[in-house]
């Protein structure tokens, strides 16, 4: 029988000042494109929904999410065919009313009035949240009313999302901490999705072949069918979360992604979202451009000792904090270089915390 591991969240919410925070930026952003795309191992046309979101995916660096959700009657496996099926897609799927695969949601919007037209919108039916394949992004259509041109041309999300991961190993833990920033105020509470995606997975696929390679397979909700309530949403909060997942031994962890996407009470209108690797991935969302030429750290990654150069003269503190923001290392006495001796730190993700007057330098290093 298949077994499905659910994730625990650590009870940790945290409404802060900007300061505190460490992944995310607090400066506004545009909104990203997230694509959750229905598919299945045995519908023939899903292929081609797969090339044209990778096409999507490598146009747009960093502002793409892709979510491959093996659902419907495709997704059920003949004997010897890969199972890629969840708890989660087939309600997913439901709601957002798909008729007909390859199908997509793009941020979860109704596309609906003026956009609803060929080749742009062709809908199953219309005023779902699914689209056909030619309403994602298309390649003869770049700059025109597509569900990806208009979301990435069309304006700003009221929420930054900041995240980071840790892995152990030995025990198959993931954690996975998430930063939320709200650069303007919502009117209704927000969820909170974390989805855990593999790729590079080799099985039979129709219109593809035997040992087809799949990628951005949903594997796990880490925070449920419909993600987690945020209620705290006024303009400069800062939310924290933090989940832990035991990754099944059949999911090759250097494969996998996490992804987060913020959406609106009803699970519809999704604002930005993000995807960095499972193991040990970073959104460094603090500008640190100002140290891109003078602050370094290395080796990196790193066991025992880690030294930390180019320090400007009227540094007022150097810290390292760990991806919550909890400093785990300060340093009293310092100069241009500092040899800090991080044996004892727990392996995971770290930052370098350098504050000059009202700037603030971050660097990121591992702790092997």
């Amino acid at each position: 029988m298949k077994k499905f591991f659910t994730p625990t969240l650590i009870a940790l919410l945290a409404v802060m000042p900007a300061l505190a925070q460490t992944l995310v930026t607090t400066a506004i952003q545009p909104r990203n494109a997230v694509l959750e795309e229905f598919t299945g191992i045995n519908c023939v046309n899903c292929p081609d929904g797969h090339l044209r979101a990778n096409q999507l995916y490598n146009a747009f660096p960093g502002r793409v999410v892709l979510i491959n959700i093996h659902s419907g009657s495709f997704a059920n496996p003949s004997s010897g065919q890969p199972d890629f099926r969840t708890p989660w897609g087939n309600p997913i799927d439901a709601f957002a009313g798909v008729a007909a695969y390859p199908s997509g949601t793009m941020n979860r919007v109704v596309w609906a009035g003026a956009y609803n037209a060929p080749p742009y919108f062709p809908q199953n039916p219309p005023n779902n949240l699914a689209i056909r394949r030619p309403g994602w992004w298309d390649t003869a259509y770049p700059n025109q009313g597509t569900g990806a041109y208009i979301i990435l041309n069309g304006g700003n999300s009221p929420v930054n999302i900041g995240a980071a991961t840790t892995w152990n190993a030995t025990t198959r833990e993931l954690s996975v901490t998430v930063e939320l920033y709200y650069t303007a105020s919502e009117t209704q509470d927000n969820k909170l999705n974390v989805a855990f995606t593999e790729s590079g997975v080799i099985g039979y696929q129709s219109g593809g072949s035997a040992n087809y390679t799949h990628n951005h397979i949903l594997r796990n909700l880490l925070t449920g069918q419909w993600g987690e309530t945020i209620t705290t949403v006024s303009q400069g909060t800062l939310v924290t979360r933090t989940y832990s997942y035991i990754v099944p031994v059949n999911f090759n962890i250097d494969n996998c992604d996490i992804n987060v996407f913020v959406t609106q009470s009803d699970n519809k209108n999704t604002h930005t979202g993000i995807s960095i690797p499972a193991k040990n991935g970073t959104t460094v969302g603090i500008s640190d451009a100002y140290a891109a030429g003078r602050l370094s750290v290395y080796p990196n990654p790193a066991s025992d000792d880690l030294y930390i150069s180019g320090i400007p003269a009227n540094a007022s503190e150097v810290k390292v904090v760990n991806v919550i923001g909890k400093t785990v290392l300060e340093f009293d006495n310092y100069e241009n270089q500092i040899k800090a001796d991080i044996s004892k730190l727990p392996a995971g993700v770290y930052f370098v915390n350098v504050t000059t007057g009202s700037k603030n330098m971050v660097k990121k290093f591992i702790k092997d």
